[in-house]
């Protein structure tokens, strides 16, 4: 018999709540504080992602769901937890198919594990879904560390391909595996398998280390896009997960808002279901009142009409897929909300990290739409609700034009109308950052170009940058120092990493600084005065965007 599920530590509850503006408010508080942290900060960073003061793993291994996997919690007193923990020799994630009742873990041991947790729904989100993709392939090569390297580098690049085929709409999905093997690409055929799965297990880190300060960025952008001023009430509507479990540690869209609640701000969230994993219903109003965000569902069919009827002044999404021109692939539901605030004069906002920017798709006509298997649509929780033998069309993604967006929040600032341009630039200061990283210098070399060579061609067409962007001066205090060969100046690198590693550290002691015990046991959600009352009633439900 399974575990009965317990009430989780209550000690961990008011963590949600503090998280959202203490933690992603401010990416440059983060900065100022990751100069003093020390010992504390690495036990932090090792508690929720694996990872030691040295970058390196500890860990044994368990079999599923294992004596290691937390859980089975009841959800409604457990607090937030981060999406997966990354260990020496697995990923343990929460399987979000169990949520809003229960928190319990899987264990991910390979690429397997890891395609079928993406296909079953236990983990949602195009951004949780890359970090685990890169993490999953790490551990391939660690467990094949030993084998003829032949057959080592076949094994890993087909353990890539198995996640690249699987989510071929996420330019996240695909840049963290193009990463991953362009590390693979740099050593020899003959290379000891020790050196290189240490290597892809770094590089791995790095990506999940990058998604981190990249959603923190978003929260501290997404007030210059959202209309109205800090003090104004604001209503917003969001659909999908993309919150903290379908992200990692921050959230996109939900991050945002639960930033601008934590910040002070009158905000109310009108949460599309967002079938057919019902993700907005189970996750993001999980994760709404984890948080203490006044919140109430709506049906995906209901929700068109209540942007037509003045209840909302901002919808906020995110993207699996951006292409150059600023058209976009959202998870499926996002065409009709977009539509709809055209019509009604609402600002369509999309909040996504860099990597999902695509310079290689020219437009929405290049644009992958995903299809997903027909059982998600004719049963429900294992009881057949369509005729038997119907035919089904089951699409996970919609291609809105760039000209339903009203702005990209971003990593790199907000982007602005004309996208291109924006775009273009974004993409090149998001570029220069990450020259730190083994994998996406090596990925650069393959396509034969540089941060330099793209600094130079952006100073020989003059000034693109969109009016809302952060200056690249600005953001290069924040990531790794300019330099003029960032392949060659190992110095250089070795510093950016090292002040890379300080950055991590802080945000993870700030998350370990807010998991005090509450003096008057779980807190409960205040009261929305004035706004319409959250649904607590919420149906089960891979989609895609985080």
């Amino acid at each position: 018999m399974p575990d009965e599920p317990v009430p989780a530590d209550p000690h961990r509850r008011r963590f949600f709540r503090l998280f959202a503006g203490d933690v992603a408010s401010s990416v440059g508080s983060m900065i100022g504080v990751a100069r003093t942290l020390q010992a504390e900060s690495a036990s932090a960073a090792q508690e929720l992602l694996g990872i030691g003061a040295a970058g390196m793993p500890g860990g044994a291994a368990a079999a599923l769901p294992g004596p290691r996997a937390q859980g089975p919690y009841l959800a409604n007193t457990a607090g937030y937890r981060a999406p997966f923990r990354f260990e020496d020799d697995a990923v343990f994630a929460w399987d979000q198919r169990q949520l809003p009742d229960i928190l319990q873990e899987i264990e991910i041991a390979g690429a397997a594990d890891g395609v079928n947790a993406i296909n079953d729904g236990a983990v949602i989100g195009a951004a949780v879904q890359a970090q685990l993709a890169a993490a999953a392939v790490a551990l391939v090569a660690a467990r094949a560390w030993d084998s003829r390297p032949f057959a080592r580098r076949a094994t890993i690049r087909g353990s890539a391909n198995a996640f690249r085929m699987n989510r071929p709409a996420s330019a996240q999905m695909g840049l963290a595996l193009d990463r991953m093997l362009a590390v693979l690409e740099d050593f020899p055929v003959d290379a000891d398998g020790k050196v290189l799965a240490d290597a892809l297990r770094r590089e791995a880190e790095e990506i999940i280390i990058e998604a981190t300060e990249d959603h923190g960025s978003i929260a501290e952008y997404a007030p210059e896009a959202l209309p109205g001023g800090p003090d104004a009430p604001l209503h917003v509507l969001t659909a999908g997960s993309t919150g903290a479990l379908g992200s990692g540690v921050f959230g996109t869209a939900l991050g945002a808002i639960m930033s601008r609640h934590r910040a002070g701000q009158r905000i109310h969230a009108l949460v599309a279901e967002s079938r057919p994993w019902l993700a907005g219903a189970r996750i993001a109003c999980w994760e709404l009142g984890q948080a203490g965000v006044p919140h109430a569902l709506v049906t995906d069919a209901a929700a068109p009409g209540c942007i037509a009827a003045g209840e909302v002044d901002a919808v906020l999404v995110s993207a699996d897929r951006v292409a150059a021109n600023g058209d976009l692939a959202a998870p499926v539901g996002a065409y009709p909300l977009a539509l709809a605030a055209q019509a009604a004069g609402v600002p369509f906002i999309v909040c996504v990290a860099t990597t999902a920017l695509d310079l290689g798709v020219a437009g929405g006509d290049d644009l992958i739409v995903e299809d997903a298997r027909p059982s998600m649509v004719v049963a429900f929780r294992g009881q057949r609700i369509a005729p038997e033998g119907v035919h089904v069309r089951n699409p996970m993604t919609d291609v809105i034009p760039a000209a339903m967006v009203a702005a990209f929040v971003t990593d790199e600032g907000v982007l602005r109308a004309p996208f291109g341009p924006a775009i273009a630039a974004a993409s090149e200061r998001s570029s220069a950052r990450r020259m730190v990283a083994r994998g996406f210098r090596a990925l650069a070399a393959q396509h034969g170009r540089s941060a330099p060579d793209a600094a130079a061609d952006e100073a020989a067409e003059g000034p693109t940058q969109a009016p809302d962007a952060a200056p690249a001066g600005e953001r290069a205090e924040e990531g790794a120092p300019a330099v003029e060969d960032p392949a060659a100046d190992e110095a250089a690198l070795a510093a950016a990493r090292a002040e890379r590693a300080a950055r991590h550290a802080a945000i993870m002691d700030l998350v370990s600084g807010m998991l005090e015990p509450a003096p008057d046991g779980p807190e409960q959600p205040p009261a929305a005065t004035g706004e319409p009352p959250a649904v607590s009633e919420a149906g089960p439900g891979p989609e895609g965007a985080g």
